[in-house]
């Protein structure tokens, strides 16, 4: 017999407008969840305001077969992934759990997800944050190649292969150097710490913005490449769903460039009252990391926005910026003429 201290907690936030295609991603995210190799889960799952009844019956049908193990939370109002997630861990926190899976409602996790986290957990006292790597699949779950994927997903498959940011001060590798290197549908977080650091109020880059905060505050990433996540990517020419839902890529890039910004100043303050890092070393680490976030926005082409991210490295310091762009090779005026 499992505890109900010992159950881990899968949170999956849901918002759907209905369809068949939508119910067939959920019941597979929910499989995934059944399928795993350690029994001691449970599956908190938040609609986000969806019109989905189909869903809502199917879900509340789950739950009372699974009592122990399914809990649903219907929201009236859609307020997005972040919030729904916030949610989840408040009742997993109510619930004892002692660390949290989040999985979102089209993705898939792998079979050994939870025994990994747990072991990891168990084994490393500091470990805060447990993040496994990742396959791309299509709407019918079909593998997609990595040559079809947009530069920002590369960035995170390389990191994953040279060197993965982990450790107490894995965020200043993450703001400065590799970018985004977690998906959310592959982050474990132990729930006390999930608990106190929510999510913003956001719909893009939400994630992003609380993985820095996490470990701003001296708390240990851990990469794991066993078992990964299965990333569902739809095949709209936008390169995923969260693309699509800001409107397409330019929308999706200028919402993630500010996001991305206020993430990292909150990890500056918070390392700064933390200790973990000195007020000398701020005006180095937001030229590193506006020219990091400007070459992630030329890589996708988004020249307006990289661009504007070496202005704001030259308003800290334009010879402190002028020798690092000349260090990495880049020459920021191009992005300018480029978006011209």
């Amino acid at each position: 017999m499992i505890r109900s201290q010992d159950r881990a907690t899968f949170v999956m936030p849901h918002w759907s407008s209905g369809g068949s295609l939508s119910e067939q991603h959920l019941k597979e995210a929910v499989a995934s969840v059944f399928a795993q190799t350690d029994e001691g889960w449970r599956l908190v799952w938040i609609d986000d305001g969806s019109r989905a009844t189909s869903v809502h019956r199917d879900m509340r049908e789950l739950e009372k077969a699974y009592p122990d193990q399914i809990e649903t939370i219907f929201r009236p109002v859609r307020q997005g992934p972040g919030v729904c997630r916030n949610v989840g861990v408040q009742r997993a926190f109510e619930l004892g759990s002692p660390f949290v899976l989040f999985l979102d409602a089209d993705d898939v996790a792998g079979a050994e997800r939870l025994e990994v986290a747990r072991q990891t957990f168990s084994e490393n006292s500091r470990a805060s944050v447990v993040y496994t790597g990742f396959h791309a699949i299509d709407e019918a779950s079909n593998p997609i190649l990595e040559s079809s994927l947009t530069p920002s997903l590369w960035e995170i498959l390389a990191s994953h292969r040279e060197a993965p940011p982990q450790g107490p001060n894995a965020w200043i590798e993450i703001a400065t150097n590799s970018g985004y290197t977690n998906l959310t549908s592959a982050t474990s977080v132990r729930t006390d710490l999930a608990y106190r650091i929510p999510f913003p109020d956001e719909y893009v880059s939400e994630d992003s913005h609380t993985w820095m905060r996490y470990s701003a505050g001296g708390e240990d990433f851990v990469f794991r490449p066993e078992s990964p996540t299965g990333y569902r990517i739809p095949r709209d020419g936008e390169g995923s769903s969260s693309r699509s839902r800001e409107g397409g890529r330019r929308d999706f890039y200028r919402a993630k460039a500010r996001v991305d910004t206020d993430g990292f100043e909150s990890a500056l303050e918070l390392a700064l009252t933390k200790g973990k890092i000195e007020r000398r070393d701020v005006p180095d680490l937001r030229i590193r990391f506006h020219i990091r976030l400007g070459e992630t926005l030329a890589k996708e082409k988004q020249f307006a926005l990289a661009a504007a991210q070496v202005e704001q490295a030259r308003l800290v310091s334009e010879p402190d910026t002028k020798r690092l762009l000349i260090e990495k090779g880049l020459d920021g005026r191009s992005w300018s003429l480029k978006s011209g």
